[in-house]
């Protein structure tokens, strides 16, 4: 697994989880409905469509399919070049 740290998705234990990519795609829902191989549109089906995506530490800890406000996630983070690139701010928490 390679990690993509570029986006993150920080929980209440202020950890940071970066998208699993696996073998070059990233998994939008636990379903893997679908498989982006671009980083840009895997964050707007996590930010901006409320999608869920597998996400872990980039030591491997806290493996799993989690989304932007759900299971105990608080914040983003994200290059700013791809938060222009999808409309959104390049930070951002939950509530504010």
């Amino acid at each position: 697994m390679k990690y993509d740290t570029r986006f993150a998705l920080i929980d209440t234990d202020g950890d940071y989880r970066y998208p699993d990519r696996i073998n070059g795609t990233y998994q939008v829902g636990k379903e893997r409905e679908a498989l982006p191989t671009n980083i840009a549109v895997f964050a707007r089906a996590i930010l901006v469509d409320g999608k869920s995506g597998r996400f872990a530490c980039k030591d491997g800890r806290k493996p799993g399919v989690v989304g932007y406000g759900k299971r105990a996630i608080v914040g983003y983070d994200l290059h700013p070049d791809i938060a222009d690139m999808i409309g959104v701010l390049a930070s951002g928490f939950v509530g504010k």
